[in-house]
């Protein structure tokens, strides 16, 4: 007669067995914890895959297998049970130091050879001495009229933002052309309206000579007012008059003029 198979997948022959010689006289039936489960042991629990033999104890999660003669469970932390009752490997060591040696620990892998000195942090050169600030002479630029006079840009007015993001700040004007722009070269940086060019947007002049002051329009991309009209040519500024930077409005205060100037030697620069 053809060999028939047990539930645990032992083949045999049932008209020499009554019942599966391999699994010691056990009747196995269909358990819904796992695939097996023998009659009348202790039943296998999930996640437990095989039953243990002679009705051993469960295996627990997380264990795979079940220990053979019903020895101690091997749970987490260690992957496999200590052979003979030695001292568990446990985190942070990843194996157990053998002889009762010191162990290996965070933040250090590997011990130091014995006589070991580490060597001394490299030195680093003191920083420079700060550079004295570079004259205008000495760097080559153009020095102005009244700068070369005095040995300074005196202040001869003001622009006021009274519209636009930098509303309330105000801007020194001095002798000889001032460039007005974004960027940090303008002698009047004005920041935070994309309308106004980076660099040379508009300028404007003070004549030391004729006490005068002119608006000049630049190399910008957009057109600059002055009190509403358009600038394509040097304009005449008056005293508070408004000159339009895109969303930007600059009201314009003079000091030199008619009351003022700097050409004067006595203290007071009245003429």
């Amino acid at each position: 007669m053809a060999q028939i198979e047990c539930g645990r997948g032992h083949l045999y022959d049932p008209d020499k067995y009554p019942t599966c010689p391999y699994c010691g006289g056990q009747k196995i039936t269909v358990a819904s914890a796992g695939r097996t489960a023998p009659l009348g042991g202790r039943p296998v629990t999930a996640p437990s895959r095989t039953a243990p033999v002679g009705g051993g104890i469960p295996v627990m999660a997380p264990s795979r297998t079940a220990p053979v003669g019903g020895g101690i469970p091997v749970t987490a932390p260690s992957k496999t049970a200590p052979v003979g009752g030695g001292i568990p490997v446990t985190a942070p060591s990843k194996t157990a130091p053998v002889g009762g040696g010191i162990p290996v620990t965070a933040p250090q892998k590997t011990m130091p050879p014995s006589g070991y000195t580490p060597a001394p942090p490299p030195q680093t050169a003191p920083p420079p001495p700060p550079r004295e600030p570079i004259s205008v002479t000495a760097a080559g630029k153009t020095m102005g009229v009244m700068q070369s006079q005095m040995g300074f840009d005196p202040v001869v007015g003001w622009l006021a933002c009274v519209a636009g993001p930098s509303r309330g700040k105000s801007y020194t004007i001095r002798g000889g052309i001032n460039s007005i722009g974004r960027g940090d070269r303008m002698d009047i940086v004005i920041t935070g309206d994309l309308k106004i060019s980076s660099e040379d947007h508009a300028k404007i002049s003070y004549s030391e000579k004729n006490d005068r002051f002119h608006i000049l329009p630049g190399g910008g991309r957009n057109i600059v007012y002055l009190n509403d009209e358009e600038v394509f040519s040097p304009m005449l500024l008056h005293p508070y008059d408004l000159i339009d930077f895109g969303d930007t409005k600059l009201l314009f205060v003079p000091l030199c003029g008619e009351k003022f100037t700097w050409k004067a030697e006595g203290k007071d620069g009245a003429v």
